[in-house]
């Protein structure tokens, strides 16, 4: 949602930061405050998951009047039930819509500049108590899944730069060194398709 308010993004950044029990102190300008010296950064909600009944058709409605491109999608015989995946036509996300016939799956996704920023906020997260949901290597991505003390879900994603079909998603482990969660991505995304 834009509000208009160029700080929006921050505030957002702040909002994980206090899910997460930083309680970092916000500036009038919207500015995350010093509390979050040593973090990982969020760099911003970059996707969203919202529940549909009917995912494909709700996909071509946003398609028609939009104009977003319908980059993916499933059966309800999938894993992951029926879903529809888009994004903007000048996006270099692998998308930023999802709708899921399952409403389980409704979540939002913050990304992260690097797998070692990953990793930290998964460290984080675990430290301090909150149960990691999932963890998957989806390809284009690597992402844990936890839940705000609302319930909410939250994904937190490392984009690898891979560009495979979705929705695709095997267990992951982000445990293990750099190198290895490197190869998993490799071997999904295929030849001459490198990871970020």
């Amino acid at each position: 949602m834009t509000t208009g308010n160029p700080s929006s993004a921050s505030l957002w950044s702040g909002r994980v930061l206090t899910a997460l029990g930083a309680s970092p102190e916000v500036t009038p300008a919207g500015d995350v405050g010093p509390d979050r010296a040593g973090r990982p950064e969020v760099l911003g909600v970059n996707h969203v998951g919202l529940a549909a009944r009917d995912p494909a058709r709700l996909a071509e409605f946003y398609r028609d009047v939009l104009g977003l491109e319908i980059v993916g999608g499933s059966p309800a015989t999938n894993e992951f039930g029926a879903t529809a995946f888009l994004k903007g036509r000048a996006s270099q996300e692998s998308h930023q819509l999802v709708f899921f016939a399952s409403p389980q799956f409704r979540h939002t996704a913050f990304r992260v500049e690097t797998l070692n920023d990953l990793r930290r906020f998964h460290r984080l997260i675990r430290d301090r108590g909150v149960p990691i949901e999932a963890s998957f290597n989806h390809g284009a991505s690597l992402a844990f899944y936890f839940r705000d003390p609302e319930e909410n879900l939250i994904e937190i994603y490392w984009d690898t730069g891979a560009r495979n079909h979705q929705p695709y998603g095997d267990p992951l482990d982000l445990t293990q060194p750099e190198e290895a969660l490197l190869q998993e991505v490799a071997a999904i995304a295929g030849p001459g398709t490198p990871a970020s």
